[in-house]
């Protein structure tokens, strides 16, 4: 494993990128198998313990996946403002006593925004278990937290992550040849002319392909079509309108009214599913 020997601070954000492989471009950091981690915590000895720990397991977990990226926070409002400009995570590790903006309130924002993040609530009080599992956190730790603890932690969510990642759909741009993006990052799809604009939180994609097509390719994976344009995630459906569904950024998309039903249904499904 070798760090990449850029990290910079901007206000109180600190980044750390880890790549695996010796050979691999330093632009490969940016490629979507990367694995991505936020740590939130106001006390800065806690955040380079915990990427102490990082570094010394993921030294062991060099086949578990491509590279790391690691963003850490010394606050609540940070974390929640990179959220707000679109930035995504893996797996956050975060603080719940903190100042303003608790661990709490920080996660309770994110799950309007991203509902997949693995979150690790990291608390000195055993008590604040209890309160915190409306927002679906994926496991504790408790202060002082051991090398030990954390690395069995983090080897459960690197499991999980690459899972999730497994799942991937390709697509081919002239300009770049063929693409590969992992299927939960794809919020919807456009049809414009005999072209498909594919849309992620942050970036778009245009290609040349007929979206039944790509409607055949998806539908398995929880998209659903709500128009003759348009082919969506329910993952990032917010809200179903008579004649439009809002997205969980607030992108309002069109839904046809004979379609109404079948999409109503479907999301219903979805959302008892996903409540099991």
């Amino acid at each position: 494993m070798k760090e990449r020997n850029e990290f910079w601070y901007d206000n109180l954000v600190e980044k750390h990128n880890f790549l695996f492989n010796t050979n691999t471009s330093i632009d490969t950091i940016n490629s979507v198998s990367i694995m991505y981690i936020a740590i939130c915590d106001d006390d800065k000895n806690y955040l380079d313990l915990f990427l102490r720990y990082i570094r010394n397991y993921l030294a062991l977990l060099e086949n578990s996946c491509a590279g790391i990226a690691v963003d850490c926070y010394t606050s609540g409002e940070m974390l929640v403002e990179a959220y707000k400009s679109g930035r995504t995570y893996d797996l956050i590790y975060l603080d719940i006593k903190m100042k303003k903006v608790s661990g709490f309130d920080a996660a309770k924002i994110i799950r309007e925004y991203d509902n997949k993040a693995l979150i690790v609530f990291v608390t000195s009080l055993k008590d604040y278990i209890f309160n915190s599992f409306e927002y679906q956190p994926f496991w504790f730790l408790i202060k002082p937290v051991s090398e030990e603890k954390f690395g069995y932690v983090l080897r459960q969510a690197v499991a999980q992550i690459n899972e999730k990642k497994n799942k991937r759909y390709s697509f081919y741009i002239r300009e770049y040849g063929l693409m590969s993006i992992e299927i939960n990052k794809i919020m919807y799809l456009e049809s414009v002319l005999r072209k498909v604009v594919l849309y992620t939180s942050n970036q778009q994609f245009t290609y040349y392909a007929n979206l039944k097509e790509e409607e055949e390719k998806l539908s398995k994976y929880n998209f659903t079509r709500i128009h003759k344009g348009y082919l969506v995630n329910m993952e990032y459906i917010q809200r179903i309108n008579k004649s439009n569904i809002v997205l969980k950024n607030n992108v309002v998309l069109p839904l046809s009214e004979h379609r109404l039903k079948t999409v109503f249904d479907r999301f219903t499904s979805y959302l008892a599913r996903c409540s099991v």
